[in-house]
């Protein structure tokens, strides 16, 4: 039982409660399930892209059956494909759960997120930001908030690749988490993004409309709206913000993973990607300035829990990453 839970670990865990949350709701509200999204699709890739390339390496030895060559490639691929099967199953659960968002809680909050950020800044930033903006700021902007996803698979792989899997599982167990106690506040508080606000996109917004120099931003906006038109009831917390303070904490942590011969280099570059991303929100009009304050408390929780757990559960005789 032992080595069951300590294969299971709790990254698998907690996707296995989520699991039946999402189970839950399918017997309650009917089925939505989601297999094409971005991140479902580039954190499979990449699984499959590792083992590939492991496969590669080692082919003229498994063809030529060498001693052991077949036994070492399939430990190998086992071992990736155990390392990032949570990070994939989390990222389809939570885009099947996401539909499920105003369904419990059917009335949102966008109301008391936008009297929130009045009461603490005196404005609304994204009205505030908006009369500063450039078009070539707005295409910056837009790369800056569509790394969010991007930064983390690049450690992600780069620690599979090089070994180092305590430290992949241990990232993994942080956005599992995230993820999950995200959507559950989803669930609780359905929010949307001020773009979608109806005082502010009648009279508020100056301009009306944010308009990039090299038409990144209109491409983004109109892929992510095509992808899930009803993401009107999941700002509150900011995902990207927590996710993205998760990926700055390792990326420090664990720079030589991506430089060795430059061990601080992919922190700095992280710091700089993770600031930007964090004024995008807001410069794009994704986010009230609240959910941005709430998505940093949940990627803190996050980063605090998963050390924990993983410390905490039921651990085997560590297996060596086979070389």
């Amino acid at each position: 039982m032992k080595r069951t839970l300590a294969w299971i670990g709790p990254d698998f865990g907690l996707v296995i409660g989520f699991t039946i949350v999402l189970g839950a709701l399918v017997v309650a509200y009917g089925g939505s399930f989601r297999w094409k999204e971005g991140p479902i699709v580039i954190s499979a890739g990449i699984a499959v892209g590792l083992v590939a390339a492991r496969f590669a390496w080692r082919a003229p030895a498994i063809v030529g059956n060498a001693p052991g060559a077949r036994a070492e490639f399939s430990r190998a691929a086992r071992g990736v494909l155990r390392d990032w099967g949570p990070l994939i199953a989390i990222m389809w659960l939570f885009q099947s759960l996401e539909t499920y968002t105003g369904v419990i809680r059917q009335t949102s909050i966008d109301h008391v997120l936008y009297e929130l950020d009045l009461a603490i800044f005196g404005t609304e930033p994204t009205v505030w930001l908006s009369k500063h903006s450039t078009p070539l700021l707005t295409d910056y902007m837009a790369l800056a908030y569509g790394l969010y996803f991007i930064t983390p698979m690049i450690l992600a792989t780069m620690l599979s690749v090089r070994g180092r899997r305590e430290d992949f599982r241990l990232m993994s167990t942080a956005v599992v988490l995230q993820l999950g106690i995200g959507f559950v506040l989803f669930l609780c508080f359905p929010a949307g993004p001020p773009r979608y606000y109806e005082p502010l996109v009648h009279g508020g917004f100056d301009p009306p409309q944010l308009h990039s120099f090299f038409g990144l931003f209109e491409l983004q906006q109109g892929a992510f709206d095509s992808a899930d038109p009803l993401r009107v009831r999941s700002a509150f917390p900011s995902l990207h913000c927590s996710l993205a303070l998760i990926t700055l904490v390792y990326s420090l942590r664990f720079s030589n993973a991506v430089f060795p011969r430059h061990p601080r280099l992919w922190g700095r570059i992280v710091i700089v990607a993770v600031v930007s991303l964090w004024i995008s929100v807001i410069y794009l009009r994704h986010h009230w300035a609240v959910d941005i304050f709430a998505g940093l408390a949940l990627g803190t929780i996050a980063l605090v829990l998963a050390p924990m757990l993983r410390r905490r559960w039921p651990r085997a005789d560590t297996v060596p990453w086979p070389h």
